[in-house]
């Protein structure tokens, strides 16, 4: 069976990591990230100047690996809005199970853990309010597409009270 699973969260909430956990734990299982996308093409993960072929490429490795038998695929971005969740799934049809994976993250802690990040993905404070305020639950007719929604609600740190004050 070949298993799409998107990602959909604000930076630092942990998707990369839960990808990585998920990987790890189930054989057969590739991860297509835009970052990684970003940082093997144009040198650095937070280089914008190339979007329009980042997510050409994005797409066109999920559609690369959804050519195999028994395959998962996780796509790991942001995918903060409906139109996103909507696109995916239409895009990937060769999958026969779908499914979301969104995450209900304190921003606070999110914040915490960017800031933690290797220096070189940090995302910046707008651009982490830009993307909050972006981000939408799942409509009905998002819900209704994908054959299971996965909510994850503990992050992927250890993070001490001392962090949480600061």
């Amino acid at each position: 069976m070949r298993h799409f699973i998107l990602l959909s969260a604000i930076p630092g909430s942990g998707k990369s990591t839960w990808a990585k956990n998920y990987k790890s734990a189930h054989p057969n299982t590739y991860v297509v990230s835009s970052d990684e996308i970003r940082k093997e093409c144009y040198g650095s993960v937070t280089n914008f100047s190339h979007e329009e072929d980042v997510w050409i490429m994005f797409l066109n490795k999920i559609h690369e690996y959804g050519k195999m038998d028994d395959v998962t695929v996780i796509a790991d971005a942001t995918n903060l809005q409906n139109k996103y969740r909507k696109y995916y799934f239409e895009e990937t049809k060769e999958f026969e199970k779908h499914t979301l994976v969104l995450f209900d993250i304190p921003y606070e802690i999110c914040l915490i853990q960017n800031k933690m990040r290797d220096k070189s993905k940090i995302v910046p404070i707008d651009a982490m309010e830009r993307l909050l305020a972006e981000r939408e639950e799942p409509s009905k007719e998002i819900k209704k597409l994908y054959d299971e929604i996965i909510v994850v609600k503990e992050f992927s740190k250890k993070i001490h009270e001392e962090d949480i004050k600061k």
